[in-house]
């Protein structure tokens, strides 16, 4: 979605809260909201240069496999859109909503790569890379659970839900593509590689709420676990096979305001 298309979003939904008639926002029914977030998202990257294939062209390496990973974390922010429904079950309720949210930043690494030489990036050996994976977008549906706090004025929940992400992966490296053959220093070619990567992710937290005048203040702590992605590059010329996988999660606490209706 466009800038003006995410910006339409958000003002969609300030205009349908405008709009509604003054409730108890205790009442069970339909809401809308908008939630910001700020999260601590980490990443791990796997990669294994596979030489084992017959006629290999690795001089160093052929019959081995050779395996590096890195990990590395960072802060992103998060910006959404929500529509649930509330309804009662004795002293509890529940509710279930749906929502969309556009994702800001990034985490950026260095894999050291794995080899014999002093720039381990000769045929067969694994390559140094500089990678970095971002989020972009996720929209999913989530399960709460709650009742009042006593004493408090406020209710507290626990949560449970599902969601999909989608997100950018770039890589870029530096190696040796010669058959059978020792790179000198400008023979070494570098490039770069990008992949649109989507996560099925589970989510677990905890919250409460809070009204105020006419609306319904949310905080909420949430492990969001991404789950993994995988890639498969072939370099046929050389006889090398290069799998590589990611895997995340992040850990977030974000705050919604909340309009029923």
């Amino acid at each position: 979605m466009t800038r003006n298309g995410i910006r339409a979003a958000y003002l969609g939904v300030a205009l349908l809260a405008l709009a509604m008639p003054p409730r108890t926002l205790a009442e069970d029914g339909i809401y809308v909201g908008v939630a910001v977030v700020g999260a601590q998202y980490g990443a791990t990257y796997d990669k294994t240069v596979d030489n084992t294939l017959a006629n290999n062209a690795s001089m160093l390496f052929a019959g081995q496999r050779l395996h590096s990973d890195d990990s590395t974390n960072g802060i992103t922010f998060d910006a959404g859109v929500l529509l649930g429904f509330r309804g009662s079950l004795g002293a509890l309720y529940y509710g279930i909503e749906v929502d969309w949210t556009t994702h800001q930043g990034t985490v950026s690494g260095n894999l050291e790569g794995v080899g014999s030489t002093p720039l381990r990036n000769q045929v067969g050996e694994n390559w140094p890379e500089d990678w970095e994976l971002a989020k972009d977008l996720s929209y999913g549906l989530t399960l709460r659970i709650g009742g009042d706090l006593l004493f408090t004025g406020t209710t507290g929940y626990v949560l449970a839900g599902v969601r999909r992400v989608e997100a950018g992966f770039t890589r870029t490296y530096t190696g040796c593509l010669l058959l059978a053959e020792i790179c000198g220093p400008s023979q070494f070619q570098t490039a770069s590689e990008s992949f649109d990567e989507v996560f099925n992710a589970f989510v677990l937290g905890v919250g409460m709420e809070q009204p105020l005048a006419s609306v319904l203040l949310r905080g909420e702590l949430r492990y969001v676990a991404h789950g993994s992605a995988s890639q498969l590059v072939l370099f046929d010329d050389l006889v090398v096979r290069v799998p590589t996988s990611l895997e995340a999660s992040e850990i977030g606490l974000g705050v919604s305001m909340l309009w029923t209706f």
